[in-house]
C-alpha cells in the first residue's frame, strides 16, 4: 500500500499529496485535496480499472448524491492539470460505462533509513492527553445528532396537457402555478393552475396575438410580470390580475432568451432587457413603487457578455446572473447591488437553462445542457460545493415559499430528419437515423458519400460519420468535451468543426483518412459555425457579430462584413445572413466589399438554419406560432414556402444540409413535442 502522505512520480510529474500539488519542470499546479485524494487512490490501484462506484465509495464515503458530479469534475481538473504539465502523455483513461484507470505506473521511493523517536515521560504525557482529547472529539462527533440535510423527494407530475408546459412560476401564497403553454398550431399564452384544487381546469390569463412566457408574481400576488413577443417586438409587461390592465415595463431582445425576477420585499423587478443605447442583453432594475423607468445595472468588475437568467437572493441585496461570454461559455455570477461588484461562482458551462435561488438559504439551483441532455445542479455558495440533483430533463427551476422545487421536464430526443423534395406524394419529414442517443448538426458530403453529425453515444458530444441509411456509424473524435457544427470540405477529405472544452472556444480541422486533428489558431476568441472556402484553404466563421475569413495554415484573419453566418458559393462570392436584416450577396474584389440585399426583413429560426444549392436557398423561418421551410430562387429572385411545421417541432439551432443525388433536405428534429411541469417536494432526513 502506498504511503498517501509521501510524494511520488507519475512519469515526469511529481505528486505531492501533503501540499496538494502537481509539479513538472519547476511548474507547480495546486489542486483541491479531493482531487489529489482521487489521484492517490488511482495510483494505489494502478493498473486496475476502478468503477465510478468504487471511487465514490472510497473518496466520497459512498455519497453518490455528491460524488457523481464531484467525480466527473475531479477527473476533468486532473486531466487539465496533467495536460498543462505534460501534453505528450495521457495519464487517466476513461472506459465507457465502466470507470477509470491510471495509465502511468507510480514511482514511489520509501525512505531507506529507519527513524527512531526518543520520547521523554513529559512528552509521553502530553501525547496521551492529546490522544484522549482527539478521541473525545471523535466520539462526540460520531454520536452527535446528525443535522437535518435537505433533500428532494422523487419528482411528481403537476401538468400533463398536450404540447409543452414551460417556465413554472408559483404564487407567493403557494396556491397558483402559472406557466407558458405551447400547443401545436396555436399561439403561446400564459395559463394558471390551482394547486389546491388540482382537478380544476387551468385558466387562460393572456389573450393577445403575442407569445407570452417567463412570468413572475408580484409580492402580494396581485400582478404578474412576464415577457411578450409580438412579431419583431419584445416587451416586459405587468398585468393586474384584478382588472387585467397591462402596463409596459421595458424592452427585451426579440430573438434571444430573457428572464424576470421580483425581490423578496416586492420593491424591485429585475429583468433581462435591451434599450436603444444597449443592444447587448443586460440586467435592468425597476422600482415597482415608482414611475421612474428601469435602469441598467452598473458594474465595476463585470465580465462582458450577454445576460440570460436572473434571480434575487433571499434578502434582495444580491442577484444571481447567468451570462453568455464572448468565448462561448455561460457562467454564473453573484452581483452585489450595493457595491456594484460581482463574483463568478460557476464557470465553463456550455448552456444554462434557468436558475433559481432557494428561499432563505445560500444555495442556488440551475439547469445546464451537457452533451445533449439537461441536468439540474445545486450550488452551495458558502462551500462552493455542487451537487447533482440526478434529474434528467431538469429545466428552468422555480421555488415556492416552502422550498418545493418546480421545473419543466425537457427530455426530448433529437434525430436527423429527412425531407424528400421531389416526392410525387406530399411527404412530411421523418427520421433518417434513430436510436436512444441524440443526433444533431448533420452535414452531407457528396464527394465522400458520408454524413457527418454530432452524437452523444460515447457519453460526450463527438464527431461521427455514417452512410445515408444510418449504417457504418463511426466515431471520429475522442475530445471528451462539446463538439459542434461539423462541415465537410468540398473535396470530402476533411471536416471542420467548433468545440468548447469548458474554458475556451476552439476551431478544428480533422483529416478523415489519417485521423489527424489540427487546431486552427487565430486572434479570435470565439468561433461560430465554420464554412469552407472554395479552395479548401480557408474557413469563414463569425465572431462577435462579424464574418471573418480564417487561413487554416497560418491562422491569419480578415474581417469581411457584419453578419451571423456566411457561405462562399463561388470564389470570393458569399451569401451572408444578417440577423434582423435578411440574406445578402457579398462580393470580394480585393479589399473592396460589395453587398446586395437578396431577402429583407427575414426572421430565421436560427442563423445557421439554411442551406445554399445551385438553384437557391432553403431556410427555416418563424411565422407566428409555426415554422416555414422556404426556398429563395436565384433565377426569379422570389421565395416561396415549401413546408409548414408546428412551432418548435424542429430544432432551431442545429443547421441544415442537402443531398443532391436524392433531393433530400436534412436537419435536426425533435422526436416528441411533450414537455410537462414537475415538482420535487422539500423533505428532511
Amino acid at each position: 500500500m502506498m504511503n498517501s502522505a509521501a510524494s511520488y512520480y507519475l512519469g515526469r510529474v511529481e505528486v505531492n499529496p501533503l501540499e496538494h500539488t502537481l509539479v513538472c519542470d519547476e511548474v507547480s499546479i495546486s489542486l483541491q485535496p479531493k482531487f489529489i485524494e482521487l489521484l492517490c487512490y488511482l495510483a494505489e490501484q494502478q493498473p486496475e480499472l476502478l468503477t465510478r462506484q468504487q471511487i465514490i465509495d472510497h473518496v466520497w464515503d459512498g455519497n453518490s448524491y455528491v460524488g457523481e458530479k464531484a467525480l466527473t469534475n475531479a477527473i476533468w481538473h486532473l486531466r487539465k492539470a496533467f495536460k498543462e504539465l505534460d501534453s505528450e502523455q495521457e495519464y487517466i483513461e476513461t472506459v465507457r460505462k465502466s470507470g477509470y484507470r491510471l495509465l502511468v505506473e507510480p514511482v514511489y521511493n520509501e525512505p531507506s533509513s529507519q527513524i527512531f523517536l526518543q520520547i521523554s515521560s513529559r512528552q509521553l504525557l502530553w501525547f496521551s492527553l492529546i490522544f484522549c482529547a482527539l478521541l473525545a472529539l471523535t466520539l462526540g462527533w460520531y454520536f452527535w445528532p446528525t443535522p437535518q440535510e435537505k433533500v428532494y423527494q422523487s419528482p411528481e407530475l403537476i401538468t400533463q396537457y398536450p404540447g409543452r408546459e414551460l417556465f413554472p412560476s408559483i404564487s407567493n401564497d403557494g396556491r397558483y402555478l402559472v406557466y407558458s403553454w405551447r400547443q401545436m398550431d396555436r399561439q403561446v399564452d400564459l395559463y394558471r393552475k390551482d394547486l389546491f384544487q388540482p382537478d380544476l381546469k387551468h385558466t387562460k390569463l393572456t389573450h393577445t396575438p403575442g407569445s407570452e412566457s417567463r412570468s413572475v408574481w408580484a409580492h402580494d400576488d396581485s400582478k404578474l410580470f412576464y415577457y411578450r413577443r409580438i412579431g419583431s417586438r419584445c416587451e416586459v409587461v405587468g398585468v393586474n390580475l384584478n382588472d387585467f390592465h397591462i402596463t409596459k415595463v421595458g424592452e427585451c431582445a426579440s430573438n434571444a432568451p430573457s428572464d424576470v425576477a421580483v425581490s423578496p420585499d416586492g420593491k424591485l423587478l429585475a429583468y433581462i432587457g435591451v434599450d436603444p443605447e444597449n443592444p447587448i442583453r443586460g440586467v435592468y432594475l425597476k422600482k415597482l413603487d415608482s414611475e421612474q423607468p428601469a435602469k441598467r445595472i452598473r458594474c465595476n468588475n463585470c465580465e462582458p457578455g450577454e445576460s440570460e437568467a436572473v434571480t434575487f437572493g433571499p434578502k434582495g441585496r444580491r442577484l444571481a446572473i447567468s451570462r453568455n461570454l464572448n468565448h462561448g461559455n455561460e457562467d454564473i455570477f453573484i452581483y452585489d447591488l450595493q457595491s456594484q461588484t460581482e463574483q463568478r461562482v460557476v464557470t465553463g458551462l456550455p448552456d444554462i437553462r434557468g436558475l433559481a435561488w432557494q428561499p432563505n438559504s445560500e444555495k442556488i439551483v440551475f439547469s445546464t445542457v451537457m452533451h445533449g441532455n439537461r441536468h439540474g445542479y445545486e450550488l452551495d455558495l458558502q462551500t462552493n460545493e455542487q451537487v447533482n440533483l440526478n434529474v434528467e430533463g431538469f429545466s428552468y427551476p422555480a421555488f415556492d415559499v416552502n422550498g418545493n422545487l418546480y421545473y419543466h421536464d425537457w427530455k426530448i430526443d433529437t434525430s436527423i430528419m429527412r425531407l424528400e423534395l421531389d416526392s410525387d406524394v406530399a411527404a412530411s419529414p421523418f427520421p433518417l437515423i434513430q436510436s436512444e442517443f441524440n443526433f444533431r448538426f448533420p452535414d452531407y458530403s457528396e464527394a465522400a458519400e458520408k454524413l457527418a453529425f454530432i452524437s452523444n453515444e460515447s457519453g460526450f458530444d463527438e464527431i461521427w460519420v455514417a452512410g445515408l441509411d444510418g449504417t457504418e456509424r463511426r466515431q471520429l473524435t475522442q475530445l471528451q468535451f462539446h463538439a459542434h457544427n461539423p462541415v465537410w470540405s468540398l473535396d470530402g477529405k476533411k471536416i471542420a468543426f467548433t468545440a468548447n472544452n469548458g474554458q475556451e472556444s476552439r476551431l478544428y480541422v480533422l483529416d478523415v483518412l489519417t485521423s489527424q486533428l489540427t487546431q486552427v489558431n487565430s486572434e479570435l476568441n470565439y468561433y461560430g459555425k465554420a464554412r469552407w472556402s472554395q479552395d479548401n484553404k480557408a474557413l469563414y466563421s463569425v465572431s462577435s457579430g462579424d464574418v471573418y475569413r480564417i487561413d487554416i495554415a497560418s491562422g491569419a484573419t480578415r474581417r469581411i462584413t457584419n453578419g451571423s453566418h456566411a457561405v462562399e458559393i463561388a470564389h470570393n462570392q458569399l451569401i451572408v445572413y444578417k440577423r434582423g436584416s435578411g440574406f445578402w450577396q457579398v462580393n470580394l474584389n480585393g479589399e473592396v466589399v460589395d453587398e446586395a440585399l437578396l431577402i429583407e426583413d427575414l426572421a430565421l429560426a436560427n442563423s445557421t438554419g439554411w442551406h445554399v444549392t445551385n438553384e437557391g436557398i432553403y431556410y427555416f423561418k418563424v411565422r407566428g406560432y409555426d415554422y416555414r421551410l422556404s426556398f429563395y430562387d436565384f433565377n426569379n429572385k422570389q421565395d416561396k414556402d415549401v413546408l409548414r411545421v408546428p412551432e418548435r417541432a424542429f430544432s432551431r439551432s442545429r443547421g441544415m444540409s442537402f443531398v443532391p443525388s436524392k433531393q433530400w433536405l436534412l436537419f435536426t428534429g425533435y422526436e416528441s413535442p411533450q414537455v410537462d411541469i414537475k415538482r420535487m417536494r422539500k423533505d428532511f432526513n
